[in-house]
């Protein structure tokens, strides 16, 4: 809360008080110069991200409920053998190979996927929706990803991840994932410094000193008007969103192209990698080989990685490896990796759900009904198992219903902090009458290394290590830098 106490110290220092401030001044000015400027040149690619990730969030349960007709069966009953179901699925795109069978259950329709040349990418699947109760074909649309993503999810998808551009498209939301935490924190740490001056300010007793600081933490003091009511609902709003836009920039970087292969090179280098199920028997599998079980998320990695042939398989041999894997206690939904040639090996897992600690797989050899191998998601590494939460929980799935109604209301949150901050500019923007605003301060980081060298240089060395992992901020941090350098000057040079 900014008190008349405030601006008079703040005025007299700007008519020539030469006493020195701590250290804290130059990092809070520096702070804020961060906060400022990259709020105003990244806001609208973070306005972009927020709004399409607010439907994005919430596609799930809407996809429920356009796609009704095709993904709920006439009735729970399973009376259809899921052979037959295959083979009517199969007449509907004779050409095309079987990549992927995801049975019905709980009264959902089974899901027929196929190998198509002819969509976008191997990300995208053919697929046919057959009813187990009656056998009949209730949809044959796209689908894309190993969410699970039909059209409409797709498409909101696209926009979120990198606005129906391609790959040139996917830098804005880079950009936006890489300057959100940054963005927050010094947020967070100037209205923290704020709030604990208005504390300090408060009666001595310790208790009521704590409460007036929690009190303007994180709930908007009372009796404030103007410009400093829209800064603290500003702030307030955003300190409550904190966490969760922590965690959208965190999950949302392992997505994206540069620092998500950072990520992924330093899972492999460190053998943090997702483990496979070989498709091979083990007496007919080369050393090494193996294929992956686990798909990646929506738009990573390819979803048809065994293309299923007559020649290999048959619709009879998908009932014997469904009940392989309820006998090792996979817990459906499951999908059905077809073998891709004679004497290869089905592979089952576990469809991502709601509430559960992640997928488990087998492989099941169809000959004998035998479980041949298994991989328990407890099995997997750390930094594998943290990899699927946080994709679960960025595309709403980790939680169900409750994860999405957050993932939209942590992204309605931000769009109301970036209006605001732009409303508080717009307040004090410069005018030709010579309105209040002004930027904030050129120096600070000078100001620190010099009075505090050691200390500075290792935090630079920080903040490079950090722009190296994530190369999109370090790229455009460099740019502001040398931006900033660039006006300064000039306005030096305009000065005479």
């Amino acid at each position: 809360m900014t008190t008349t106490t405030d601006h008079s110290r703040a005025g007299h220092l700007r008519r020539g008080d030469t006493r020195p401030p701590g250290v804290g001044g130059p990092v809070r000015q520096l702070a804020l110069r961060l906060h400022f400027y990259v709020g105003m040149l990244i806001g609208p690619f973070l306005l972009i991200a927020a709004v399409s990730g607010f439907f994005y969030a919430l596609a799930p349960t809407i996809e429920r409920v356009v796609y009704a007709d095709q993904l709920t069966a006439a009735s729970p009953a399973q009376t259809v053998p899921l052979a037959q179901q295959i083979t009517t699925a199969r007449t509907a795109h004779p050409e095309l190979p079987v990549s992927r069978i995801v049975p019905g259950n709980d009264g959902s329709t089974t899901r027929v996927l196929f190998s198509d040349g002819s969509l976008p990418s191997d990300s995208h699947s053919r697929v046919v929706f057959v009813d187990p109760s009656d056998g009949v074909i209730r949809g044959d649309t796209v689908q894309y990803g190993s969410g699970q993503a039909l059209p409409l999810r797709t498409w909101l998808s696209g926009v979120h991840r990198s606005l129906h551009l391609g790959e040139a498209g996917r830098l804005y939301s880079e950009l936006a994932a890489s300057w959100l935490a940054p963005l927050a924190l010094a947020g967070l740490y100037l209205w923290w410094g704020r709030t604990r001056r208005a504390g300090a300010s408060a009666p001595k007793s310790t208790s009521l000193r704590s409460t007036s600081l929690r009190s303007t933490l994180l709930r908007s003091a009372p009796g404030l008007t103007g410009r400093a009511r829209r800064r603290s609902s500003h702030a307030v709003l955003g300190t409550w969103a904190l966490v969760g836009m922590l965690v959208l920039s965190a999950t949302g970087l392992t997505w994206s192209a540069h620092a998500g292969q950072r990520v992924a090179d330093l899972r492999g280098a460190m053998g943090w990698t997702t483990p496979t199920l070989s498709a091979q028997s083990p007496e007919n599998s080369p050393s090494g080989s193996s294929d992956q079980a686990a798909g990646g998320h929506d738009g990573h990695g390819s979803h048809n990685g065994a293309l299923g042939t007559a020649a290999a398989w048959t619709p009879d041999d998908a009932g014997v490896a469904l009940t392989g894997a309820r006998t090792a206690g996979l817990t459906e939904p499951v999908q059905l990796i077809p073998p891709t040639g004679d004497g290869d090996l089905w592979r089952v897992q576990e469809v991502r759900r709601s509430w559960t600690p992640g997928p488990d797989a087998v492989s099941v050899d169809a000959a004998t009904g035998g479980v041949v191998q298994t991989l328990p998601f407890s099995d997997h590494p750390l930094a594998a198992r943290l990899t699927d939460w946080g994709i679960r929980l960025h595309m709403g799935f980790l939680f169900g219903l409750a994860n999405q109604l957050l993932l939209a209301a942590v992204a309605a949150a931000l769009v109301v902090v970036i209006v605001r901050g732009y409303v508080l500019w717009w307040t004090r923007r410069p005018t030709r009458t010579g309105g209040p605003a002004r930027p904030p301060v050129r120096g600070a980081l000078l100001e620190l290394l010099r009075r505090r060298p050691a200390g500075t240089l290792v935090g630079v060395a920080v903040v490079a290590a950090i722009g190296w992992a994530v190369p999109l901020l370090g790229i455009s941090l460099a740019a502001f830098l040398v931006l900033d350098a660039f006006l300064g000057l000039a306005a030096r040079r305009a000065r005479g």
